[in-house]
């Protein structure tokens, strides 16, 4: 099952490799979708990439994958939306300080629903996932590009031009 979900993941990036989009549209595209993946949005985060790459004239289809992409990292994202909110519940307070330890004492599954729960978990989420978000998104941004620039050198050098031959009139 796993090697299934890596084969399809690797079949999506050939795809996104083979697009025949420009490479900065492509690599635009995947960085859109690398960011809003860290987003706390669940359920919205490839509606948003799509929006995003629309109005920066990036690549949709890229976009989309570049949101899936995430997936590889599933077994270790609570800890990755840990971090996240640890940095952003640093940034939020005054003085600086982490968030202290979850218990199950205090954790109750009724205040998740309550407005009050949305500012002191999502605000805090939010802000670590922009925080992790645009460094992973720009560096995705210049592999991508970096990739598919060598790509396209690539089949350029494999294309042969088109041979003129001397007197082409003169062949029987």
């Amino acid at each position: 099952m796993i090697r299934r979900f890596l084969q399809l993941k690797i079949a999506k990036m050939h795809e996104l490799l083979d697009a025949k989009d420009a490479p900065h549209a492509v690599a635009g595209g995947t960085a859109i979708g690398v960011f809003f993946s860290f987003l706390p949005i669940f359920g919205f985060k490839t509606l948003a990439a799509m929006g995003g790459s629309l109005t920066t004239r990036c690549s949709v289809v890229a976009a989309v994958i570049g949101v899936s992409l995430h997936d590889i990292f599933l077994p270790i994202w609570p800890l990755i939306l840990r971090a996240q909110f640890q940095v952003g519940y640093w940034i939020l307070s005054t003085p600086h300080h982490f968030a202290p330890p979850i218990t199950r004492s205090v954790f109750k599954m009724s205040s998740i629903f309550q407005w009050d729960s949305f500012v002191n978990i999502g605000l805090p989420l939010t802000l670590g996932g922009i925080v992790f978000g645009l460094p992973i998104a720009a560096v995705s941004y210049a592999i991508v590009l970096f990739i598919m620039n060598r790509r396209a050198a690539r089949r350029k050098a494999a294309e042969k031009p088109p041979q003129l031959m001397d007197k082409a009139w003169e062949r029987p």
